[in-house]
This record gives structure tokens, C-alpha cells and sequence, in this order.
């Protein structure tokens, strides 16, 4: 009987670290930017979304689409590759600017990536998944609503601003992007720091790691004895003077 015991809570303990939740949990916040549109903050993280807020929509984003954005956060540990890739979508290129950097160590928690995908066709609806990478682990801090590419052009880039709050050891981060087609929900390009060296190397941090030092404060104190002290001070010569000449 207590073998078996033994073995039941053994079996509980192996389901419950199966399922456990990972340590390294991460939290960041982002928005969308094409044309002249400008999307809501969205939350990415390692917990999935209420399932009311799943089931709703805003400014007219697909329920499927913003569920998408705010499911739980993907981890990938190997570089992934589109699967019978086609030539039917690329992406031309994607690159980063840095904003800010509140400690001055050279590691910043607020970037932007613009993304230029495009397209045989003279239009199509994708969505991406943006991960940071570091050791070969990347995890996902962005999943874009549904976005409109036309045929080749450079005017339809989509910028996505970000501020990664918390998971993000100062470090060197490489991004990853990963494009798919709306309709198949097909994995249909992929670009890295491997093919684009904007993505490669980048100085990041999350903001609970940026310490702002402040100098303490030094209070002077100045005394000053007034009128009557310096008075007193500029007589002394005299009075040495005085008490020398009585002596002779």
C-alpha cells in the first residue's frame, strides 16, 4: 500500500512539472503602426488572455485576429523554416530603431521594427509573429493583428513599437519574424540575423532592469559670524601691537 502511494504522488509530481508553468515568464507591450493607422497597445505575455476578452473586438480587428494577438506568448528553441515555401511571399527587408535608454548602459527596453513584406500578388492579407532571441531561445513579444501587403511596394511597411517590461536580461538579442498567410494560416516566410544583419545584435533589456542612479544631494552650510566678528578680527593686529609696546 505504500509503494503504491509512493508511486501515485511520484506520478503527480511528473504531471504537474510537465504542465508547470515556465520560470522565465515575460511581459511587453506594443502597438501597430501602417500607413496613417495607428493600433491600441496590445499586452504579450506567458499567460493566455480571459476568455471574455478573447471573444471580443476593436476598431473593427477580427475577433480571430486580437485573440491571436493576445494569446499566450510562443517559445521556439529551434529556427523555424517555411514550409514548402513559395515564392508567392518574401520579405524584403526589416530593420530597428532604438528609443531611449534610461540607466545609460547601452541596453534599451524601447525599440521598433519595420517590416517590409511583400508579395506576388497585387495584394494579400498576412499577419507576422516577432520573437528575441538570445542563446538560440526565442520568445515570441508580438503577434501583429491582420495587415494588407500590395504586390512590391515600400509603402506598405509595418512598424511595430515596442517596450519589453519584463523576462529580458540585458543582453545581446537577435529578432526573428515569421509571416503568414491570413486564409491557410500558413507559415510562408521567415527572416532572421542570419540573412539580415539589422536583426543581429541588438542591445536589449527589459525596463526592470534599467536602474537610473541619482547622485545624493550635498547640502553646504556656510556660517557667518556678522559685522561685529570681522570688526573684532581686523583689530587684533593692533591689540598684539598694543601689548608688545607695554612690555618694553
Amino acid at each position: 500500500m505504500k509503494r503504491l502511494l509512493l508511486i501515485g504522488l511520484a506520478s503527480l509530481t511528473l504531471t504537474t512539472d510537465l504542465y508547470a508553468k515556465p520560470a522565465d515568464d515575460w511581459e511587453v507591450t506594443s502597438f501597430e503602426q501602417q500607413f496613417d493607422n495607428t493600433s491600441e497597445i496590445v499586452y504579450k505575455n506567458t499567460s493566455a488572455a480571459p476568455k471574455e476578452a478573447l471573444e471580443t473586438s476593436k476598431n473593427g480587428v477580427p475577433a480571430t485576429s486580437q485573440a491571436r494577438q493576445i494569446a499566450e506568448a510562443r517559445t521556439l528553441d529551434i529556427r523555424p523554416e517555411a514550409k514548402n515555401a513559395r515564392s508567392d511571399f518574401w520579405i524584403y527587408d526589416a530593420w530597428v530603431e532604438f528609443y531611449g535608454d534610461e540607466d545609460g548602459d547601452g541596453f534599451y527596453s524601447h525599440f521598433a521594427v519595420s517590416l517590409d513584406a511583400d508579395t506576388y500578388f497585387s495584394e494579400a492579407q498576412v499577419y507576422a509573429r516577432l520573437y528575441l532571441g538570445k542563446n538560440e531561445l526565442f520568445k515570441e513579444y508580438h503577434t501583429t493583428s491582420t495587415f494588407t501587403i500590395y504586390g512590391d511596394s515600400s509603402a506598405d511597411n509595418l512598424v511595430v513599437e515596442s517596450e519589453l517590461l519584463t523576462g529580458f536580461t540585458p543582453g545581446d538579442y537577435e529578432v526573428l519574424i515569421e509571416l503568414y498567410d491570413e486564409y491557410s494560416n500558413e507559415l510562408v516566410a521567415v527572416i532572421d540575423g542570419y540573412n539580415d544583419g539589422d536583426l543581429y545584435l541588438l542591445s536589449l533589456e527589459s525596463s526592470n532592469y534599467e536602474e537610473v542612479y541619482e547622485e545624493p544631494s550635498v547640502i553646504i552650510v556656510t556660517e557667518h559670524g556678522g559685522s561685529i566678528g570681522w570688526w573684532v578680527l581686523s583689530l587684533l593686529p593692533f591689540l598684539f601691537r598694543h601689548k608688545w609696546i607695554s612690555k618694553r
